[in-house]
């Protein structure tokens, strides 16, 4: 494979690890990216220039979608680190409440 082949790869392979982080499915994220770094290591396998490589990397827009990767990635990480730091809350409270004294308290009208 030459090298345009190859950064268009790269480019679809990016796009699919996006897709896969919007829709959440992260247990598919680690064969993606071991795929993407197989590309990489058959990029840099084959000979090329810096000023080749820059151009398709800017032709094919890669910064840009590694970029809204990098993005999207830390936003679902601050999302899931505040889940679970409100379940820790919610354990924490739990487990407060479970500690209280063991007396059956109930409310009671008188008829």
């Amino acid at each position: 494979m030459n090298l345009e082949e190859n950064v268009i790869k790269y480019k679809d392979i990016t796009l699919t690890i996006i897709e896969t982080v919007n829709i959440e499915e992260y247990e598919r994220l680690d064969e993606s990216f071991m795929k993407r770094q197989l590309v990489l290591d058959d990029i840099s396998k084959i000979g090329y220039s810096k000023e080749e490589f820059k151009k398709l990397y800017m032709q094919y827009g890669i910064e840009n979608l590694q970029n809204e990767l990098t993005s999207k990635m830390k936003d679902k990480e601050q999302n899931l680190l505040e889940k679970i730091k409100d379940n820790k809350k919610r354990q924490a409270a739990v487990v407060g409440y479970n500690k209280l004294p063991t007396k059956a308290v109930f409310l009671s009208k008188e008829i």
